[in-house]
Order: C-alpha cells, then structure tokens, then sequence
C-alpha cells in the first residue's frame, strides 16, 4: 500500500509535533510527510535566533503555550528516545528535573 501523502503548512510547534506523530515508527510508513515553512527557521511563534549584527537575542516567546508544557515535555522526550542516542554522545538525552 502506497503512504498517504501529507502537507503541513507553516513550521509552528503544532505542525513539528504533527510531522512527528505522522512519521513515528509504529506507523510504518503510512504517511509521507512534507512541511513547508516560509524562511528558514522553524518554531512559529516559539521561534528564538541571534540578531544578526549584535547578536541580541530575538524571541517571540515561549509563553504562547499557556500551561501546556506538561505535552511539550512528553513530546521532547519522546524526540530523544526515538533518537536513541548513546549515552555521552551529543543530544543523548535530558536531564530530568
């Protein structure tokens, strides 16, 4: 069976975290995802980067998620397990507070 073709609009946080749910691997490639963004960064309104000439950080902020880090967290983990990075190496893992 040929996967269903999907396009994801816009790289906010909703649309990441739909592209990962989509490609997890207990889906077995059901689906065939592609994200378009307009520019080069993703994280739409969570978006953060460097000013370029004074390299000020410019931030629209993390509180758009109103209390909802409870799903952002279980989501984040979720990234680094499917990575399965081996302990040391870069990106292996969060520190759990």
């Amino acid at each position: 069976m040929l996967p269903k073709k999907v396009a994801i609009i816009g790289g906010g946080c909703a649309s990441v975290a739909a592209a990962f749910e989509l490609t997890r691997p207990e889906r077995n490639g059901e689906f065939e995802v592609t994200l378009y963004q307009l520019g080069w960064r993703l994280g739409g309104k969570g978006a953060s980067g460097r000013e370029e000439t004074t390299g000020r950080i410019e931030e629209h902020g993390l509180h758009l998620w109103m209390g909802f880090y409870e799903n952002a967290f279980r989501l984040i983990r979720d990234c680094y397990e499917e990575l399965d990075r081996k302990p040391g190496s870069p990106m292996s893992g969060l520190v759990t507070v």
